[in-house]
């Protein structure tokens, strides 16, 4: 075995571990692979270089075979990006289409065939118009909508003159779900379909087979690949910032290929979904409402009504109860006008601290669990696996409640850990200054904020009197920080550190053989 020192280039690499210690480059134990020599790779002439001399040719073939070593060598491809498990599903990158099934139009331009003048069959082919593409729109109307298609770039015929075997080997079947078995079938066949509908997920039957899979059972000469659909008109017409991804699949590999092409030359980035059943969970794409941030809110919206009930409670109700005891059946309403103000503010407070302490907490759970079991491949539970994926939206939801809570100094560390979570952010960043603004500031800020409330209400964290048989709000948010700092101090000493980060970097104390 061969050791490669990784140390160059390491401050790029953007691998976060499910503890908030830095992780410092290693030497990394690497399979060697046999790489020829250049001189052993034969030269042969080219044919576009014969009006070069031998020895040029051979200076620019050797020149680009090793730039392509070099590339293929680089370290900036050894570490795949990260695919969390609400990505859709185990996806690939796909390379470029190797079969022409279009046909050439007279301009000389690849032709796509579009079922259905609809928005988003008009913004499709405006976008195919600039991609290159000669697009035909086959209309069971086409004198009302030969004006608009016009205006995209686009040529309109009727259904049968759209479909025939000469117009293209591509057809995008932009049309309601409901009408596919009204079109002619026959003319459908040995074509690539590209189906754009989606289906709203059952529940019920999960099992339930996708629109792409009935218009495969309906089409079955066809090849039916399920893409474009995570896409609206209004993204295919203006544009989206940035990059984004469209999932592609299909059970004939060559037409998926074809597709992702083609989703390529419109300018988003193809994902290989694999076979058509993939269909079922991507056509429910479209209809996910902020999944990733449901734990988090939930988590957030429960500490804070549970800081406003104590409050009201222990501020304005309790007085009132001890009264009633005593006999005295006048009720005192003046403490009910704070509630908006005061109540309000100490609760957003209150959840700030506490959903801050959440967002270290599991991390430091995590690094006992990998200190206990001496290995980092051993897949944590369920429950802290989700815990530590909804830290991002946790720490957002703090920020939020921080500045309604209006602490200044606690507020301006709080919009900087939030920030600096913003992937246009932390993309011009380094691991090692991500980390420092992530773990260190942040643990500085729960360790600001805690000083703030234990010095605040040293005088209610103090007094261990019930009068209204409930510990003060003051004293029952230190419980979670308290915990969480409590349970940071042992994994900072220095031989604790160190075996939980060279097992965060691969070590595992208990031998494994390796599989032959």
């Amino acid at each position: 075995m061969d050791k490669v020192n990784l140390v160059s280039g390491a401050e790029n690499l953007d691998v976060k571990e499910p503890g908030d210690s830095a992780l410092q480059p290693e030497e990394i134990v690497v399979q060697p692979k046999h790489v020829p020599s250049l001189e052993s790779i034969p030269i042969t002439p080219h044919p576009k270089l014969d009006d070069h001399t031998p020895e040029t040719r051979q200076e620019d073939l050797i020149r680009n075979v090793r730039e392509s070593v070099e590339s293929k060598m680089s370290l900036g491809t050894a570490f795949p990006p990260y695919l969390s498990r609400d990505s859709v599903g185990n996806s690939s990158r796909t390379p470029a289409d190797s079969g022409n099934p279009f046909q050439v139009g007279p301009d000389g331009r690849k032709r796509v065939v579009v079922l259905g003048s609809g928005d988003f069959g008009l913004a499709l082919t405006g976008r195919l118009v600039q991609a290159d593409y000669n697009v035909v729109v086959a209309s069971r109307n086409p004198n009302r909508t030969r004006e608009r298609v016009t205006m995209c770039g686009g040529s309109v015929v009727t259904l049968g003159e759209g479909l025939r075997k000469e117009e293209s080997g591509v057809v995008v079947v932009a049309i309601p779900p409901q009408h596919h078995s009204s079109l002619p079938i026959n003319l459908l066949a040995g074509k690539i379909l590209i189906d754009v509908s989606n289906r709203k997920p059952d529940k019920n039957d999960p099992n339930r087979h996708s629109q792409a899979e009935a218009l495969q059972t309906l089409v079955p000469g066809a090849k039916v690949v399920k893409a474009l659909n995570v896409l609206s008109a209004y993204a295919l017409s203006h544009g989206v910032r940035g990059t984004k991804e469209v999932p592609v699949c299909g059970d004939d590999e060559g037409a998926r290929r074809v597709v992702c092409g083609m989703v390529r030359a419109l300018g988003f980035d193809p994902v290989d979904q694999g076979r058509l059943s993939k269909a079922r969970e991507v056509e429910g794409i479209p209809f996910r409402f902020f999944p990733s941030w449901r734990f988090a809110f939930t988590v957030s919206l429960v500490v804070w009504s549970l800081a406003f009930l104590i409050t009201v409670y222990e501020w304005d109700v309790c007085d009132n109860l001890v009264n009633l005891s005593k006999g005295n059946n006048t009720m005192d309403w003046s403490g009910f006008k704070s509630v908006a103000s005061s109540n309000f503010s100490i609760s957003c407070g209150c959840t700030a601290l506490t959903l801050l302490s959440l967002c270290y907490l599991p991390g430091v759970l995590a690094g006992y669990l990998q200190l206990y079991r001496g290995t980092k491949y051993s897949e944590f539970p369920n429950w802290l696996d989700r815990w530590l994926r909804a830290r991002k939206q946790l720490g957002l939801l703090m920020l939020l409640n921080a500045i309604m809570h209006v602490r200044v100094l606690s507020f301006v560390m709080a919009g900087i850990l939030g920030v600096a979570s913003l992937p246009s952010v932390s993309a011009t960043m380094t691991w090692r200054e991500f980390n420092f603004i992530q773990s260190r500031l942040g643990w500085f800020t729960l360790v600001l904020a805690l000083a703030h409330v234990i010095f605040h209400g040293w005088a209610q964290l103090i007094n261990f009197n019930l009068p209204c048989y409930l510990p003060s709000i003051g004293q029952l948010v230190v419980v979670v920080p308290l915990v969480t700092v409590i349970l940071k101090i042992p994994l900072l000493l220095p031989c604790v550190d160190s075996a939980l980060t060279n097992i965060r970097q691969g070590y595992e104390r208990v031998s494994v053989k390796p599989v032959v």
